[in-house]
């Protein structure tokens, strides 16, 4: 992993307060080693064009040591721990001095190596290929251009850290370039360093426009759809600024930003959102604010990417940042990176009173449901799920529920825990508010970089006074059940655990069409030899006809006749139907509280 240089530690400590100053210092560099040109002549191609320009004469004297230079395209993108092979899609690659070609060829699956022949400028040209419309890749076509930037733009390792020049030509048809990026001139940017390049996604097309201002902060959202938004423009720039607002007091002090940035994609059957420095991207339906549960959903996204700006841009564990883009960059803390900011999302919510205490305190209820009902919950530690993101997370199969659990589920469930721990501990007068502004101001401010585990959890009992050493061991790097009663009471709220009245016989089985898809942990199916694409025949002699007929009719403890077919041939098993294992769990606020719990939940409720 890269080290930051210490000239860019010194920078960015003298102008951390405001914000995009230090983008603005550099924007007064006349001339760069790196230059982008990003084209787009036929959008129904798909391809971006990209011209990068290197004037080795502007470059540090034995920065580039050898007689050729290493051309390289990321493997994945900072937020979306997954190796997702950029290199896959680039097209057409090629190199020129002034004397014509240069020889180049491929050595590694992400890199090209160029020859220089003792040419100080050279040109390189490449198309990539671009039609995935999520937040983590990029899409061109006739109605707009979306660019992540690890995903188009190559870089030279030597020159990551150095500043660069990007230059957009949109097409014809594209009216409108959104980018976090400081501009000089018309569509001509100053990029920071690659890192940055890599933060600063791009929308180009003709996408709706919308300003607003809150706390001294300036805001754009570029809405992108096909057709016109049916919505109150002003009700959702109000939702907006209280989203913004209630999430900076969580952190305080002065805001990291001068200018930011939201990027919204109308599409049906898209959503999601990725955090960058100054800007997030997020996706949702263009019936969205005709919907309240869907709208509510979507004030959620944003405040989630939102608070993403302090949660992993600046609070980062250790290994989210400097970048190595070729390979995956380990950490025990995406609990906390994604977790809590899942926490904090409906906690912003709550504070902006976008929501109401029954809500908040039913999604804390959801949250603990689902990961206290998921057979994983027993096998895989939250750090661990945290380590693993690479190779399981993303890339889920049949056996997932019965092995796995969400560092965004239970890091959402252990930042209500570590929360109320404070709360009542110092009976009302802190929370985990103060353990995140510590991590701001004592790490990310003062020394410029991420935290380590340790700190965190030192952090975490400093301002609650008293030592996790064992909550840690036993529940975060381990599997063992939380005590949920014990810390929501002191906030007078009850928590209770219900076997559901309603609970009849449990397969275990999930098909679609008559294809068993998912066969979970402890049931009859699991121990007594269904697997998944089993295709289901019959089902006590009688055709197959549901999931229901499984169960349609029987009690706990009967057994049911299943026939199926598994790679061409016929069996049949016989299943024991037993008592569905998942419970209800209930958190209820109590009556009568006393003063102390009164202050604890008012504090838990920003009331």
């Amino acid at each position: 992993m890269r080290s930051t240089p210490k000239i860019l530690v010194l920078i960015t400590a003298i102008f951390l307060f405001t914000g995009c100053a230090v983008n603005k210092v550099k924007s007064q560099m006349s001339t760069h080693p790196l230059t982008y040109t990003l084209s787009m002549s036929n959008p129904n191609t798909h391809l971006f064009e990209v011209k990068m320009n290197l004037d080795l004469n502007l470059t540090k004297p034995g920065q580039i040591k050898n007689d050729y230079i290493d051309v390289k395209m990321a493997a994945w993108t900072p937020g979306s721990y997954l190796m997702r092979e950029y290199a896959k899609n680039v097209e057409g690659f090629s190199a020129k001095g002034a004397n014509g070609a240069l020889k180049s060829k491929k050595i590694s699956k992400n890199t090209w190596r160029i020859e220089l022949n003792g040419q100080k400028k050279v040109e390189v040209n490449y198309e990539v290929y671009a039609y995935e419309l999520t937040v983590r890749t990029s899409h061109l076509d006739d109605s707009h251009g979306y660019v992540n930037g690890a995903a188009v733009f190559m870089f030279i390792s030597e020159l990551m850290n150095e500043a660069s020049t990007l230059k957009i030509e949109p097409h014809k048809s594209f009216k409108t370039v959104s980018t976090a990026l400081p501009e000089t001139t018309k569509n001509t940017y100053i990029v920071e360093d690659f890192d940055t390049l890599v933060d600063s996604p791009i929308e180009i097309g003709n996408q709706e426009i919308l300003n607003f201002e809150a706390e001294g902060v300036k805001y754009t959202i570029a809405n992108y759809s096909l057709d016109r938004l049916d919505y109150n423009r002003e009700k959702v720039i109000e939702d907006y600024k209280k989203v913004v607002t209630n999430a900076h007091k969580v952190i305080g002090g002065t805001h990291p930003c001068k200018e930011y940035l939201f990027i919204v994609h109308h599409l049906p059957n898209i959503g999601g959102g990725l955090e960058h420095l100054y800007s997030t991207t997020c996706q949702t339906s263009p019936e969205t604010y005709t919907n309240p549960a869907r709208y509510q959903g979507f004030l959620g996204l944003l405040a989630h990417e939102y608070f993403h700006l302090w949660n992993v841009k600046r609070i980062r564990p250790e290994a989210l940042g400097p970048f190595d883009y070729e390979v995956e960059n380990y950490t025990n803390m995406l609990w906390v990176s994604e977790g809590f900011t899942s926490f904090y999302q409906d906690d912003i919510l709550r504070r902006a009173g976008l929501i109401d205490e029954e809500t908040f305190l039913k999604s804390c209820q959801n949250r603990i449901g689902t990961i206290e009902n998921l057979p994983g919950n027993s096998v895989q530690s939250v750090t661990e799920s945290s380590w693993d993101a690479w190779i399981k997370y993303y890339r889920p199969n049949e056996n997932s529920n019965n092995s796995t659990v969400s560092y965004y589920t239970k890091g959402g469930v252990l930042g209500s825990v570590l929360n109320l721990i404070i709360i009542g501990e110092t009976k009302g007068e802190k929370s985990l508010d103060d353990v995140m502004s510590s991590l701001y101001n004592n790490i990310y401010l003062k020394e410029n970089r991420g935290y380590s585990d340790e700190e965190f959890r030192k952090t975490c009992e400093k301002i609650s006074g008293v030592d996790l050493s064992s909550f840690f061991e036993n529940q975060i790097y381990g599997v063992q059940p939380i005590d949920y009663a014990k810390y929501f009471d002191k906030a007078g709220i009850t928590f209770t655990v219900e076997e559901d009245a309603n609970a009849g016989p449990w397969m275990g089985v999930s098909t679609r069409g008559n294809r068993v898809t998912r066969v979970e942990k402890g049931s009859g199916a699991y121990l007594q030899g269904i697997y998944v694409t089993d295709e289901i025949l019959t089902v006590n002699g009688k055709k197959f006809t549901s999931d229901d007929d499984f169960t349609d009719g029987k009690k706990v403890g009967d057994k049911i006749k299943v026939g199926l077919l598994r790679s061409g041939k016929t069996f049949e098993y016989e299943i024991d139907l037993v008592k569905n294992p998942k419970l209800r769990r209930t958190l209820v606020k109590r009556d009568k509280l006393s003063e102390v719990e009164t202050k604890c939940y008012n504090k838990f409720m920003h009331l």
